[in-house]
């Protein structure tokens, strides 16, 4: 079984190596208030197949944030559980995930994402850990599974990498308040897949929407994510949305897109509950 199971985010991206570097995500947002207000947030969300509905997987996550020097210190506690795409099982897992937001210009900044995996009947399957120290510029990686070999890594970081896991959380702290202008502008981060899979993604918000989920019905911004392939490759890319409350703290309720790599389905990922307080 893939280690990649574990990252149910990440999934859909085909597996080739693209180099991070500096753009211009951060240029683009400007002051606003914070993304996570200090308050706790609750939420699930689950995985079907697009074409059959069949279920794939079902998360559901807590939020604590905390207020200090003028900075939100976020914590996520995610737990899952079902068959991510090339599993051959049925899986549980939990994820932690720490990262602040500046007071002024939202400059998230992650310091972690750890998770472990088991099989139903609790049998550990693989933990992985992933820090950032900001000094050094750089990401320590670690994958393990049992009875075999743990897989480590130290590789560059920047402040717009963002590990996959962390994907939907994120996705809110996009600049929202230039939806008005005639052409609203694109920017590019690094999603982390693992130390050899590390994708440039171009990012635009292209206008709103209502959208009808479990969780309700909402106006929401619609948001291209398509990886930056290389000469011909640019072609195969795949084509993902995500779908953002139009109301503060925009949070994600709607993916559609590839779940794996090449050959994977289409999936339909879709906010089940939502709760602030």
């Amino acid at each position: 079984m893939s280690r990649t199971c574990f990252r149910l985010t990440g999934l859909f991206l085909p597996g080739l190596l693209l180099f991070s570097a500096p753009g211009n995500l951060h240029a683009l947002i400007q002051d606003q208030e914070s993304s996570w207000p200090n308050e706790r947030e609750r939420g699930s969300y689950q995985a079907k197949i697009a074409s059959t509905g069949k279920l794939l997987w079902q998360v559901s996550w807590e939020t604590k944030v905390t207020k200090e020097q003028g900075r939100s210190h976020v914590e996520i506690n995610e737990q899952g559980e079902g068959t991510p795409w090339r599993a051959k099982e049925a899986l549980v897992w939990k994820k932690k995930f720490l990262f602040q937001e500046g007071p002024l210009e939202p400059d998230l900044q992650v310091q972690s994402v750890v998770g472990s995996r088991w099989t139903q009947d609790g049998q550990p399957v693989s933990e992985m850990d992933f820090e950032v120290d900001p000094l050094r510029k750089q990401i320590s990686y670690r994958d393990s599974e049992p009875g075999k070999k743990p897989q480590s890594a130290v590789f560059p970081w920047t402040s717009e990498s963002i590990p996959d896991e962390l994907l939907f959380h994120w996705v809110r702290t996009l600049p929202f308040q230039e939806i008005g202008d005639e052409n609203p502008p694109a920017s590019e981060f690094t999603l982390v897949v693992s130390p050899k899979r590390r994708f440039r993604i171009k990012v635009q918000i292209q206008g709103i929407e209502m959208v009808t989920t479990p969780a309700g019905t909402f106006s929401c911004y619609r948001i291209s994510l398509v990886p930056q392939l290389p000469g011909p490759l640019k072609a195969m890319a795949p084509r993902m949305a995500l779908w953002c409350r139009t109301d503060p703290p925009n949070y994600w309720v709607r993916y559609q897109g590839p779940v794996g790599g090449p050959g994977s389905p289409e999936a339909v990922i879709e906010l089940m509950e939502f709760k602030q307080g």
